[in-house]
C-alpha cells in the first residue's frame, strides 16, 4: 500500500525542523560573541534631599572582544536590607573599546520616606543587553531574533541619610 506524499515526508520534515532548531541554538551561541564582564564597583550615596534620596551604582565593565561592544539596555535592581525598594531600566550610554574598560553609572532614585537613614545592606543584581560585531548580527538584533545579555551583581553596607560610600 503506497502511503500519502506528507505522510510518507513526515520523518523527514521533522528531521530537518529538528536539525533547524538544534543549528539555531548552537549559532544564537556563537553569534552572541565574547560577553563583556561587569561588576560592581561601588554604590554612592549622594545627600538627601527635600524630595528623597539618590543612588549611583558603578559597574566596571571590560570588553574582552576584539571589536567595539554597543551596549543597548540595561535593567537593574537594588534591595536594602532585603527588601527591594528599586528597580529600573535604562540605556548605558556606553560602547566598550576593544579590550576596553570603562565605568558604567546607573542611578537609583528613592522619593523621601522610602527609606530609613543610617546603615543599610544593599543588594545589586542586573544585566545588560549587547550588541555583538558584525552587519548580520545587527539584522538579528534589529529582528529582535539575537538579545546577547551579560548580568552583574554585588551586595555590601551603605549609610543613607548622608554622605557615605560602600566599600
Amino acid at each position: 500500500m503506497l502511503c500519502p506524499r506528507s505522510a510518507r515526508s513526515w520523518p523527514h520534515t521533522f528531521a530537518q525542523l529538528a536539525l533547524a532548531a538544534l543549528a539555531s541554538a548552537f549559532l544564537t551561541g556563537c553569534l552572541a560573541g565574547t560577553p563583556p564582564n561587569l561588576t560592581v564597583a561601588e554604590v554612592q550615596v549622594e545627600p538627601p534631599q527635600a524630595t528623597g534620596q539618590r543612588l549611583l551604582i558603578l559597574v566596571d565593565a571590560e570588553s574582552r572582544a576584539d571589536e567595539q561592544l554597543p551596549l543597548k539596555t540595561a535593567s537593574y535592581t537594588l534591595s536594602l536590607n532585603g527588601k527591594e525598594v528599586f528597580r529600573g531600566e535604562r540605556s548605558p550610554e556606553a560602547s566598550l573599546r576593544r579590550y576596553g574598560r570603562q565605568k558604567l553609572v546607573f542611578p537609583v532614585s528613592l522619593p523621601a520616606g522610602t527609606v530609613a537613614p543610617g546603615p543599610a545592606t544593599y543588594r545589586v543584581s542586573g544585566s545588560v543587553v549587547y550588541l555583538p560585531p558584525g552587519r548580520f548580527r545587527e539584522i538579528l538584533y534589529e529582528y529582535r531574533l539575537l538579545r546577547p545579555t551579560t548580568s552583574f551583581s554585588g551586595s555590601g553596607e551603605i549609610v543613607l541619610g548622608g554622605a557615605g560610600v560602600s566599600p
